[in-house]
């Protein structure tokens, strides 16, 4: 027998996650505004024969399609379509929310708030929030321990944990104070020689690298130049801003976005409140009735394959389409009615001292979704209120917003000339049931280029 000879048999057994196309296209329908969302119904239109418009001039929708839209649960098939049960996705009974998986581009916020709020006990919500909310656009991190503490109503100890479990998140060096320590938090993982000796300089050399004193920092620590130079290479090539690599949504201006289109509108009439959610409706749209009728000629008929592939790949596709535009209209308005039901005050006058605390996870909570299906349905969208107003969606969720609006709103109405106090300030406040602290004033004035009481007289 010859030994180079052998034979095996081996079985491998592999198990792997596919995520429906469907649920990845309702993701995406659900993550844009209103004039995004109309460039994408414009551009299937073109691009897809089987999905239709239906114009102003021809026959309404049928008894089927309305109900498909607005109760879908009542055409769902009986125990007894044993064919078109075994044709549904095998997860189609599940509560299971499937888009939660699918990919999103999500803020540093978001990204943030998903990694600290697993680091800090259930009752550190509120720091949380006001943590990530703390933290600017390029990462660092805009607030004291002590102003964490005070504007939380929580011990010092508690803010610093706080603080520290959000400089452990990635990425790497956010929640920094300043560019000295930003690096040197991106240097946490250091390995090599090289590695090491630039965590000490960042640490201890600070003034000699700025200088880019390699001789001092060699004598300092009896190691090569070249090494040196190494550590420095490595210094450079670490990000001076760690929030840069996530898009920053146009919703995080917080002040009133003049031409932004609302995504929903909350309006009052003599009937009560609606909600009108914006953009192109799922009711003006349906599958070709050519493409329709031939998709179900060819479901009995075993003609050419060719055909049936055509026109089963468009009409499939126009059907996932307007499922996901029905998908994304009708959490709009789960989401507008619930605004009312909570900011009822807000949403009917546009004073910001209504505004209660709520965050995304609240909302989604409440609804019985996922939190990320509640991001995707509100970041970089806009609400028009009762008062005509249009504001981001983040007006609701961000606690220093309303801190800072009040602040703003009472400066408005000082007399200019006898201006108000960073402490005065913060009593006017107190009054209103919001406790913060002198310092906290004055650094929301700073942020919105409000003047102290001083330069507000001289001017």
């Amino acid at each position: 027998m010859s030994r180079g000879t052998g034979f095996g048999q081996s079985l491998r057994s592999t198990t792997s996650l596919r995520i429906d196309p469907r649920v990845i296209l309702a993701s995406q329908i659900l993550e844009l505004n209103q004039a995004e969302l109309s460039e994408a119904v414009e551009s299937e239109l073109n691009e897809n024969p089987a999905l239709d418009r239906i114009d102003d001039h021809e026959e309404g929708p049928t008894r089927d399609e309305i109900m498909r839209h607005v109760a879908p649960s009542e055409l769902k098939p009986s125990g007894e379509c044993h064919e078109l049960w075994r044709s549904l996705p095998k997860d189609a009974g599940s509560d299971f929310d499937w888009v939660e998986m699918a990919s999103i581009k999500s803020s540093l916020w978001d990204h943030l708030r998903a990694q600290l709020s697993h680091k800090l006990p259930g009752q550190c919500g509120a720091l949380c929030e006001y943590l990530v909310g703390s933290i600017n656009e390029r990462g660092y991190l805009t607030c004291t321990p002590e102003e964490a503490a005070l504007d939380c109503d929580t011990s010092l100890e508690e803010a610093e944990m706080a603080i520290e479990a959000l400089k452990s998140c990635e990425p790497a060096g956010v929640g920094a104070s300043d560019l000295q320590e930003c690096l040197y938090l991106q240097m946490r993982g250091a390995e090599s020689d090289a590695e090491k000796l630039a965590r000490l300089i960042l640490k201890n050399q600070w003034e000699e690298l700025v200088q880019r004193d390699a001789r001092s920092i060699r004598r300092a620590y009896k190691v090569p130049m070249e090494l040196v130079e190494e550590a420095f290479e490595v210094i450079v090539s670490l990000s001076p801003f760690p929030g840069e690599g996530f898009e920053v949504s146009s919703a995080s201006s917080t002040e009133r976005v003049v031409g932004a289109q609302p995504d929903i509108a909350l309006k009052r009439d003599e009937a009560g409140w609606r909600v009108d959610v914006q953009g192109p409706s799922p009711l003006s749209l349906r599958i070709d009735r050519t493409y329709e009728q031939r998709y179900r000629e060819l479901e009995k008929s075993r003609s050419d394959k060719g055909e049936k592939r055509h026109i089963s790949e468009f009409v499939e596709r126009a059907q996932a389409f307007l499922d996901a535009v029905s998908q994304r209209r009708r959490l709009m308005a789960e989401i507008g009615k619930y605004l009312i039901d909570r900011q009822t005050g807000f949403v009917s006058t546009g004073e910001y001292r209504f505004l209660v605390p709520l965050t995304r996870s609240q909302v989604a909570q409440d609804l019985g979704a996922h939190e990320s299906t509640v991001s995707r349905a509100t970041n970089g969208k806009y609400v028009e209120i009762a008062t005509g107003e249009v504001v981001s969606f983040d007006v609701f969720f961000k606690p220093a917003l309303r801190v800072q609006k009040l602040i703003e709103e009472i400066l408005a109405s000082e007399n200019p000339d006898s201006p108000l106090s960073d402490e005065s300030i913060a009593r006017l406040l107190k009054e209103q049931g919001v406790q913060v602290a002198r310092r906290t004033v004055n650094k929301y004035r700073d942020r919105t280029k409000l003047l102290s009481s001083r330069r507000r007289k001289s001017a």
